[in-house]
């Protein structure tokens, strides 16, 4: 069987059930798509596929392995990994892209490596979103591996950057092997523009994420001044350089850049759940804290109504901290124990309990010792510059709970220069 026989295939099981062309197509498409399909006039887009199979009691995955076992170019499967490619591309569409890699987990026919390497890539995606970050440096990889066994140095440069760009964030120093390859290969090879800028963005982000700031506005400047720029790529340099402003303390500078991301807001959904994070962000450092409460709680208005769980937590657990600056103390204790109670992330249920420390110990309450502890435990076993910060934050507060006034700085000095 080929994509060619597809129509044959919904004919016969419609007719066996049986069921009108109508009946089969209501909800999925026209009854005219139904009888083109039939006639072998037309292949539908893979989502129709999927529907038609399921409304025709056709597991996916069998017609999947009766169609990949007598093509050795398996077509089919490279559908539907070319629709899963383009989800991440357009949106970073995590939902849609778990459901079919929990399908895809229970092929049993032998993938070809170049799809075995896409299959990779995707899964490396869902367990990054999950922040599984070991099990998503294993897909990375095993995708990494097989670029190199299929000389494909365009999908060699993709698989070290996403890899790297995962731990630019979280753990910069675990991130340096793998974007200076990456930007060595993009200095001796030819590879699509975009994928060179993305990889000099990294860069950019990696130089960030150690403390570099003047070097990564350096390359970030050169970035801007390309005349040919995808959006998405001149979104990311207004944002980052935002940052790297912020950090070195320019901060009109960084409001500037972060207002500049605004004319791309209509490339990607996440955008401008993004510009009012970083830029609510910026004006809780600033004082400006009206400001910073607006954007955040539209960040969290975006982040809901776009179905983004990680942003949307990202923005509950800066609005509990600007309440707690505020002194608006039951409000941070509220967020904190809704996430604390409802996340699936423990990062995040564990940022939560520190910010709800801080919660207590300013309402009088010095009962939270036994949660620092438990976050201390926690952000030890973590890698990334942000732990050791909380770990700071944490380390700080238990010397204020614990000890006397004139031990607190001393024991919060030594924490520092350990950590």
């Amino acid at each position: 069987m080929n994509l060619d026989h597809f129509g044959q295939l919904v004919r016969s099981r419609r007719e066996a059930v049986p069921m009108l062309q109508k009946e089969l197509s209501e909800g999925i498409c026209t009854r005219s798509m139904i009888s083109r399909i039939e006639n072998e006039d037309y292949f539908p887009h893979i989502t129709i596929v999927e529907k038609l199979l399921d409304r025709l009691g056709v597991p996916i995955l069998d017609w999947l392995e009766r169609m990949c076992l007598k093509d050795p170019d398996q077509k089919a499967l490279g559908l539907i990994l070319e629709y899963l490619q383009e989800r991440y591309e357009k949106e970073r569409d995590y939902k849609t892209i778990r459901k079919w890699m929990e399908q895809l987990k229970e092929i049993r026919f032998e993938v070809k490596p170049v799809h075995r390497a896409d299959l990779h890539a995707l899964q490396a995606f869902v367990e990054d979103v999950r922040q599984n970050f070991k099990e998503a440096e294993s897909e990375y990889k095993q995708w990494i591996d097989l670029a190199r066994e299929l000389q494909d140095i365009p999908m060699l440069t993709a698989g070290l950057n996403r890899l790297s760009f995962m731990y630019v964030n979280i753990d910069p120093g675990h991130a340096s092997e793998w974007i200076e390859e990456a930007y060595a290969l993009v200095q001796r090879h030819s590879v699509p523009q975009e994928l060179a800028v993305s990889v000099q963005l990294t860069m950019s982000a990696y130089r960030y994420g150690i403390g570099e700031y003047h070097t990564a506005i350096s390359l970030l400047q050169a970035i801007k001044s390309r005349k040919r720029l995808s959006p998405i790529s001149r979104f990311r340099s207004h944002n980052l350089l935002g940052k790297c402003y912020q950090a070195v303390g320019k901060y009109a500078d960084a409001e500037e850049e972060y207002k500049q991301t605004a004319a791309y807001f209509a490339y990607h959904p996440s955008f401008e759940l993004i510009f009012n994070n970083n830029i609510g962000d910026l004006y809780a450092d600033m004082g400006e804290y009206k400001l910073a409460f607006e954007h955040q709680r539209r960040s969290l208005e975006i982040g809901e109504a776009t179905k983004q769980p990680y942003f949307v937590e990202i923005a509950r657990l800066r609005l509990a901290k600007l309440h707690n600056r505020c002194g608006e103390y039951e409000e941070a204790e509220s967020i904190c124990r809704q996430i604390i109670e409802q996340s699936w992330n423990s990062r995040n249920i564990h940022m939560a309990k520190l910010i709800l420390s801080e919660t207590r110990f300013a309402l009088g309450d010095e009962s939270c010792t036994g949660m620092l502890l438990e976050v201390v435990r926690f952000f030890q076993e973590q890698p990334g510059t942000d732990s050791v910060e909380y770990l700071k934050e944490a380390y700080k507060l238990l010397a204020k709970v614990n000890m006397a006034p004139e031990d607190t700085e001393k024991l919060f000095r030594t924490q520092v220069r350990i950590y």
